[in-house]
């Protein structure tokens, strides 16, 4: 199947998701994979899923019941160029459409980023994120002392 084929049929399927659906206050953010081991030129590898190779999509979802209101698939770098701050520009991009709303966009710590809720605080969004140590930027020291 060629691309282009599937982004319409992909353009089509995210159109009639949030046609007829309202979503709660409360949105997530995600990312899944689609078990897949035939020939794609952006096929991931993560070793710490079930499935280790697939299709990436990330979703934006109602978090009251899981119901996707948009996908969006990875197809990895274009070029040779990297692509920086994947999770926020994958989180404001999926989270646009509900700007102004006053909702509340939960992620896992690939998307928590201290940009990201800046920018959702501006747009009249809250975030709640999970928070790895390893994160930059930090200005509290986090370790809890031993004694």
């Amino acid at each position: 199947m060629h691309l282009h084929l599937f982004c319409e049929i992909w353009d089509d399927f995210n159109l009639n998701l949030g046609k007829e659906y309202i979503p709660g206050p409360m949105l997530t953010v995600d990312e899944q994979l689609m078990p897949w081991r035939g020939r794609c030129g952006f096929l991931q590898y993560l070793p710490c899923k079930p499935d280790k190779y697939g299709l990436k999509i990330f979703w934006i979802c109602d978090a009251d019941n899981g119901y996707p209101l948009h996908g969006e698939p990875n197809l990895g770098k274009v070029g040779r160029s990297r692509k920086m701050n994947i999770g926020q520009n994958t989180a404001i991009a999926l989270s646009e459409p509900y700007f102004g709303s006053g909702r509340n966009l939960t992620v896992d710590n690939f998307f928590t980023d201290l940009a990201l809720s800046t920018h959702l605080l501006a747009n009249n969004m809250t975030l709640l994120g999970a928070v790895g140590k390893n994160k930059r930027f930090y200005q509290i020291n986090f370790k809890v002392e031993k004694g």
